[in-house]
C-alpha cells in the first residue's frame, strides 16, 4: 500500500501553493491530474494520463534531469525549485514547483505541484487544506482522514469511486464498518504505528473489491490517514497467472518421455517442478537395437517463458537424436536452432540452456557424451570408482563460440549413471560444494540399490522437497554389463 507524507503537505509555504498538480508512478508516468493543470497548459486530462511527466516541461528538462529530481525526492522527501513548462500551444511558462512523495511498501507515487509565477495573487491561492482536497479527489487510491476514535472525517471523490458510497453516507461512520468484514478487530484503532494489510470493501451496490490499506497516525491532528488501494484487477491477474503456471506445469510434465526398462538398461526419474515454473526436462529414446539416447536440459531463468523454451526444445529432440545421434553433432545442431529461433537475442540469458546428452551403446559397451555447461553427471561402477561426465563445452546460446568436446567411457560390468539439474544442489545443502560431495557419496554408497530406491535415498539427503525454489530433475540409469 501507500504511505502519504501528510506532514510535507502541511508544511508547504502558502505563498508557493498554486494552480497545478499531477501525480506520477515510479516510472514517472502520469496517473492523475488536478483540474487546474489542464486549463493552465491547454491539455485535456485524457491527453496527459498515461504519458511521461516530461511532456509538461521544456526541452532542457530532460528525462535525466527529471529522474534526478525523483531520486532526490525519494531521498529527502521533497524538492523545490523553478521549472519551465511548455503548453499545448507551444507557449512557455515558468513555475515554482514542489515535488513530494506518496510512498509505501507496495506502491510509490510522486506529487508534482506547481504554480505559474505570474498567476493569481497569493490571497487567492489554495490553502494547504484545499491542496489536500485535490489529493483526496485525484489520487489513484482513496485517502480518508479519520478521527482518533476511528470515525471518518472527510470523503473525497477517490473514496467515493472505490467504496461506491457518497460523502454523506461515510462521514461520521466508523471506518471499519465500510469494509466487508465489518469488524473493528480487523482494522484496529487506535494503532500506535503505521499498519498495513489487505481486505475487502463492500460497496453500496453489493459488489466487493479486494483492497490493500495503510493506517498512518497523524500526531499533529490527533487522528489518522487511511489509504485504501483497489487491488481487484491485480488479484485477478495473479489468479490468472497461477492458473496459467499450473497448466504449463501439467503440459511440461506430460512432455517427459517414458523411461526405458529392458534387460540391458533400466531407468527411473524424479521430477519436482518449483512454484515458479522453470525449464527442466529430460528425454530418453531407443535409437536402434543397441543404442539409447538420453538428454537432460535446464533452461536458465524462471516463469512461463523458460517453460515455453523447454517445450519448444522438447519438440525437436526425438527427430534430432535419432537422426544425428553423435553427442557433439546434437549439441551443435541445438546451438544452430537457438540462433535460428532467437536471431536478435541468441545471447540473451533467457535463451541460454545447459544440457548433458549421452548415447549408451550396449553392444560396444561404451557411453559417449557431451556436457554443455551442465552439472557433471556421475558414472559409478560396482567397485565404487566414480567417473565424472564433465567433458563438453559452454551452455547452449553462450555468446562465446567454442567447439564441443566428446567424452567416451567404456564399461564391461554393471554401472550406475546419475544425471541431474542444479535445482537439487541448493536443496541438499547451503554450500554447493557440500551438496555435490553428498550426491557423490550417496551415489557410491547406494550404487547396488535399484534405480527407484536409489533416488529415494538421494532425495532424503535434504529437507522436504514439496516446494523447491527451482525445478528438480534426477535421472538414474543402470547399464547391465
Amino acid at each position: 500500500m501507500v504511505k502519504a507524507n501528510v506532514q510535507a503537505i502541511d508544511q508547504l509555504d502558502a505563498e508557493q501553493l498554486g494552480s497545478g498538480m499531477v501525480i506520477t508512478d515510479r516510472q514517472l508516468s502520469i496517473v492523475a491530474v488536478s483540474e487546474p493543470t489542464p486549463r493552465w497548459l491547454g491539455f485535456a486530462k485524457n491527453e496527459l494520463v498515461g504519458r511521461p511527466v516530461g511532456v509538461l516541461f521544456s526541452a532542457e528538462w530532460s528525462a535525466a534531469l527529471l529522474d534526478g529530481i525523483a531520486e532526490l525526492v525519494k531521498k529527502d522527501g521533497c524538492w523545490q525549485g523553478e521549472a519551465r513548462h511548455v503548453a499545448k500551444s507551444g507557449k512557455t511558462y515558468t513555475s515554482w514547483m514542489n515535488v513530494y512523495r506518496l510512498s509505501g511498501s507496495e506502491g510509490e507515487w510522486l506529487v508534482w505541484h506547481f504554480v505559474e509565477q505570474t498567476a493569481m495573487p497569493s490571497a487567492d491561492r489554495p490553502t494547504p487544506s484545499e491542496l489536500l482536497e485535490v489529493i483526496y479527489d485525484s489520487a489513484p487510491f482513496a485517502v480518508v482522514p479519520v478521527a482518533a476514535d476511528g470515525t471518518v472525517q472527510d470523503w473525497g471523490l477517490s473514496a467515493e469511486r472505490l467504496f461506491g458510497r457518497r460523502k454523506e453516507e461515510a462521514v461520521g461512520r466508523p471506518i471499519w464498518s465500510l469494509f466487508r468484514c465489518g469488524s473493528q478487530t480487523w482494522l484496529p484503532f487506535p494503532p500506535k504505528e503505521q499498519r498495513c494489510g489487505e481486505g475487502m470493501v463492500q460497496r453500496r451496490d453489493g459488489t466487493a473489491a479486494n483492497v490493500a490499506y495503510t493506517v498512518i497516525p497523524v500526531l499533529q491532528a490527533d487522528g489518522y490517514i487511511v489509504l485504501v488501494q483497489d487491488e481487484t484487477k491485480q488479484k485477478q491477474k495473479e489468479a490468472e497467472r497461477r492458473r496459467q503456471v499450473e497448466l504449463a506445469k501439467k503440459i511440461q510434465q506430460n512432455l517427459l518421455t517414458p523411461l526405458i526398462q529392458n534387460e540391458a538398461v533400466t531407468m527411473d526419474a524424479v521430477y519436482i517442478p518449483s512454484d515458479d515454473l522453470s525449464g527442466d526436462i529430460y528425454a530418453c529414446y531407443q535409437i536402434d537395437l543397441y543404442r539409447y539416447g538420453v538428454i537432460v536440459i535446464d533452461v536458465m531463468g524462471h516463469g512461463i517463458s523458460s517453460a515455453l523454451v523447454s517445450m519448444l526444445l522438447r519438440s525437436l529432440l526425438r527427430g534430432l537424436i535419432v537422426r544425428v545421434i553423435d553427442p557433439v553433432s546434437v549439441a551443435s545442431e541445438l546451438e544452430k536452432h537457438v540462433q535460428t529461433l532467437f536471431p536478435d537475442g541468441a545471447n540473451d540469458i533467457r535463451h541460454l540452456f545447459s544440457m548433458i546428452y549421452l548415447v549408451i551403446d550396449t553392444k560396444e559397451r561404451k557411453i559417449e557424451y557431451t556436457n554443455a555447461g551442465h552439472p557433471a553427471g556421475l558414472l559409478v561402477f560396482d567397485d565404487g570408482s566414480v567417473h565424472e561426465l564433465d567433458k563438453g563445452g559452454l551452455a547452449i546460446g553462450s555468446p562465446f563460440s567454442l567447439p564441443f568436446e566428446k567424452g567416451v567411457i567404456h564399461y564391461d560390468r554393471r554401472a550406475r549413471l546419475l544425471l541431474y539439474t542444479d535445482g537439487i544442489l541448493e536443496e541438499i545443502d547451503p554450500s554447493i560444494l557440500q551438496s555435490i560431495e553428498k550426491i557423490r557419496s550417496c551415489t557410491q554408497m547406494c550404487r547396488h540399490l535399484p534405480d527407484k530406491r536409489f533416488l529415494e535415498r538421494l532425495i532424503s539427503q535434504g529437507p522436504s522437497l514439496v516446494s523447491p525454489s527451482d525445478d528438480i530433475c534426477l535421472l538414474s540409469i543402470t547399464v547391465h554389463g
